[in-house]
């Protein structure tokens, strides 16, 4: 097929300069002009050969000191559309402020959100313009920084705006990758509002509005726990200790979040089951002392070489031993994070562009663009290996954090331990549980435990313990 692309590279043969080796030497002499580089630059885009322009459109961004035209800005849209903007976000601010792109926009509002100047962050993000297919993750943004400055009333604005626009697009979705992201993006959305009704201390909606997430939601797994904290602040420990043993299904096998520990520990004391406190906290202790030294060390060993944690994560999805025990199920967590899949797809669309190159394409153009693909390539994994190492530290962190949080329960354990759960008024042969301590609102629905875990039942479990306080 006679493709733009086919057609540049015949431009080129007949240009004056004989082949586009020549013309990009003659262009770093400064003999080319920048719009010379600009037209390339369009008609690659124009192409389909998205990710073997990257390099030279960040080139083009550092160059040209002046806002890009409208042709170009259309340009830079359409080539992130199918990129992702990771590739960009490591351009310094000047550099993008050049751009009106919606996308770059969005690049800069997350950038600001993250250095928490919430305001200006809201300037950026709002210059996104209703249906670009950036709005619905700019408005689940926009809500965690409405949220973040307190204004909670504007926060469930954007979060409403984000599920509608999420699920609009969603139906509207090219690939099953894009309508995955904008799913869980719904569900971010609708546990965003469950997490301002949370701090405003409307638990009882919080709880209803956790309830409304579907159980196949990749966001659903994790939200369970501040389900839990939800029952815990609404003094329904029972119904927390029941969310929590979800956990222990082996579909959540990938499940790493030290806290669960933590709160179940904390509802015991809550519920002066001192036993029950104890036995949890030396659990803990038992099983992750050890692994949690192993992995700082592992972490500092390794440093910021971010090809190792890419390799890493690579054998891990072949199946090979991991260097330590823990790394297992870290890995398996990381790897079903919506924003390493996006990374992953992205690299691999970039190795489909560079076959498709090498099969249709030919003549001197060709190695610059084959060297285009594979630095963008390279910078993929670099990206999914700083992905990895983010997401091991942040564990690690929670490690640390679960252990003083440990600490304190085993401390109080001491200070306040009554007499055994048996030795109390307890008769012999007494049932532990009765199902007049079971609480529930009119979204759950009781029925008897009757075996193993249940897919339909997760979530739902209630234990039924008498407080003993």
């Amino acid at each position: 097929m006679f493709s733009k692309f086919s057609l540049l590279l015949t431009l080129f043969s007949a240009s004056a300069f004989g082949s586009y080796e020549g013309a990009e030497k003659l262009y770093g002499q400064g003999t080319i002009s920048l719009s010379g580089y600009r037209r390339t630059i369009i008609e690659l885009i124009n192409g389909g050969y998205y990710y073997s322009v990257v390099p030279w459109m960040k080139d083009f961004l550092v160059k040209n000191n002046a806002p890009l035209d409208s042709e170009m800005e259309e340009a830079l849209d359409e080539m992130l559309e199918h990129t992702g903007v990771k590739v960009f976000e490591s351009l310094p601010d000047q550099i993008l402020k050049r751009s009106n792109s919606a996308n770059i926009h969005y690049i800069m509002g997350k950038r600001l959100m993250n250095r928490e100047k919430f305001r200006e962050a809201l300037v950026e993000l709002n210059r996104v313009p209703v249906g670009h297919s950036a709005y619905p993750f700019t408005s689940h943004m926009k809500g965690v920084v409405h949220s973040a400055l307190g204004q909670n009333k504007e926060a469930m604005t954007d979060f409403n705006d984000c599920i509608r626009s999420s699920d609009k697009a969603a139906g509207k979705a090219n690939s099953d990758s894009l309508k995955s992201q904008l799913e869980a993006n719904r569900d971010y959305c609708l546990t965003g509002m469950g997490r301002v009704q949370f701090a405003a201390n409307d638990f009882k909606q919080a709880e209803l509005n956790y309830l409304d997430i579907s159980k196949d939601s990749y966001v659903w797994p994790q939200i369970l726990f501040e389900e839990a904290w939800t029952s815990y602040y609404l003094k329904n420990y029972n119904r927390t200790l029941g969310k929590l043993v979800s956990y222990k299904a082996p579909v959540f096998d990938f499940i790493f979040k030290p806290e669960i520990e933590v709160l179940k520990a904390l509802t015991y004391l809550k519920m002066c089951l001192y036993d029950d406190a104890k036995k949890t906290v030396d659990a803990f202790y038992g099983d992750l002392l050890t692994p949690s030294t192993d992995l700082r060390r592992f972490l500092l060993t390794n440093g910021k070489n971010y090809r190792y944690y890419y390799e890493l994560v690579a054998d891990h999805e072949s199946g090979k031993t991991m260097p330590l025990p823990i790394l297992d199920q870290l890995l398996k967590a990381i790897r079903k994070d919506p924003a390493f899949i996006e990374l992953k797809g992205s690299m691999a669309g970039a190795i489909g562009e560079h076959n498709q190159l090498r099969k249709n394409s030919n003549g001197s153009m060709k190695a610059n663009l084959s060297k285009n693909i594979q630095t963008v390539v390279d910078e993929y994994r670099n990206t999914m290996g700083a992905y990895v190492r983010s997401g091991l530290t942040s564990r690690y962190a929670e490690l640390y954090a679960a252990f003083q949080g440990m600490s304190y329960i085993k401390l109080e354990v001491l200070a306040q331990r009554k007499e055994k759960l048996y030795q109390s008024d307890a008769q012999p042969g007494q049932k532990r549980g009765d199902v007049q301590y079971i609480q529930r609102n009119d979204k759950q629905y009781f029925w008897t435990f009757t075996g193993e875990f249940w897919a339909d039942e997760l979530g739902d479990y209630v234990f039924a313990l008498r407080s003993e306080c």
